[in-house]
């Protein structure tokens, strides 16, 4: 478990399917002895620096088209697997799921028969944050849904920390950070 910036973006049309090929290719370079195992060193340096490359840039772009779909949150708890549980519907294809240094992508081709949008019941799950997940996959599978031809749904993962215990969270609650104080503003004005 880890606290990290969670990224749902959906992009459509034409780029979607180059997309999809260019991370079939960066997943096609994963070198592993048991496939269950996951961990950026199974990817070559060049190809872990293209996938954080490509994170960069959807992050920065995901207010353009053909980026049809972008949001962005932190999740201060849950398990690495929760993109591939949620992506890998029954009788579906599993996600493409590639590692940078600083990333993982996992990504999902739409349309398909509605499998995905089906998995992704309304039952509450076992915890607040896989509602959210699921609830905010929902929302990409909806978005534009009519007017698509094909897309592709990407999760970003970047892990920035260790997990939060409600008592460290209690704790942050009556401390004032040095960058809401204004003490750090010169470092972000010079950026």
């Amino acid at each position: 478990m880890a606290s990290q910036r969670i990224t749902i973006a959906k992009v459509g049309g034409m780029a979607a399917d180059v997309l999809g090929q260019r991370l079939r290719h960066w997943a096609a370079a994963r070198r592993v002895a048991l496939a269950d195992e996951w961990s950026n060193d199974q990817w070559p340096p060049s190809v872990r620096a293209e996938v954080d490359l490509f994170a960069d840039q959807l992050r920065a772009h995901g207010c353009f088209l053909p980026v049809v779909h972008f949001i962005e949150w932190s999740d201060l708890w849950s398990m690495g697997d929760i993109s591939t549980r949620w992506l890998t519907p029954p009788g579906g294809s599993p996600p493409i799921v590639v590692f940078g240094d600083r990333y993982e992508i996992h990504a999902y081709a739409l349309p398909d028969g509605g499998r995905l949008a089906q998995s992704l019941t309304d039952s509450p799950q076992e915890f607040p944050e896989y509602d959210w997940f699921v609830t905010r996959l929902r929302e990409a599978i909806e978005a534009w849904k009519t007017e698509l031809e094909q897309s592709l749904i990407i999760v970003l993962r970047q892990v920035v920390g260790w997990l939060v215990t409600d008592e460290e969270l209690l704790a942050s609650l009556s401390i004032v950070p040095a960058w809401i104080s204004g003490a750090e503003s010169s470092d972000i004005d010079a950026a």
